[in-house]
């Protein structure tokens, strides 16, 4: 195979007749300008780290302790407000992006 004049350019195009590429385009539109590489760059290795089961454990523990909290909360009647938290978001946003690819697969 003969080598690439510019290895990191790409030209895609899409299927617009197909759902999947349709829902990949739309996410696609949602990125800033020069963030789509990026983007691209940590869906394909979240897919990669999903195929070969990479991903860390998820400390259930955990998860349990925080949803008790919460719902003991919203039972004593106070219901926090989510919206004025700011979120974490890790680099690159693995949550957000096994999303999409479960968006993809359907």
């Amino acid at each position: 195979m003969k080598l690439k004049k510019d290895r990191g350019r790409f030209t895609v195009r899409f299927d617009m007749e197909n759902p999947d590429h349709v829902r990949a385009v739309e996410y696609l539109e949602r990125q800033r300008d020069r963030g789509k590489a990026q983007y691209l760059a940590d869906t394909i290795l979240c897919y990669e780290k999903a195929e070969t089961k990479s991903f860390p454990q998820v400390n259930r523990a955990l998860i349990e302790q925080i949803v008790q909290e919460y719902l003991e909360k919203q039972n004593a009647g106070h219901t926090p407000d989510l919206q004025k938290e700011e979120p974490s978001i890790s680099s690159p946003p693995i949550d957000l992006i096994a999303r999409a690819l479960a968006d993809f697969s359907g």
